[in-house]
């Protein structure tokens, strides 16, 4: 869930659509960094990449990094706060 209005996260009720709607995309982002980085090792066992196909690749990689420390940071707070 995105920050509420003061900076801090905003969580829903475990078990419920919205939790459940959330545990789906964090599920499919993890999914997809797994995807990009399988590519990714893929080109990088084959010829050299260009210019452009190594930037590209760089990019998707930090988008991907990106998405998963969030997750990881969420998912985190989330165990944190349970008694």
């Amino acid at each position: 869930m995105p920050p509420g209005a003061d900076g801090r996260s905003s969580y829903c009720q475990p078990g419920g659509v919205v939790a459940a709607v959330s545990d789906a995309i964090e599920n499919d982002l993890v999914a997809s960094a797994a995807v990009v980085l399988g590519l990714v090792r893929a080109a990088l066992d084959g010829p050299r990449p260009t210019a452009d196909e190594a930037w590209f690749m760089l990019r998707r990689l930090a988008e991907c990094l990106t998405d998963a420390l969030n997750v990881a940071e969420l998912r985190g707070e989330r165990l944190a706060e349970r008694p």
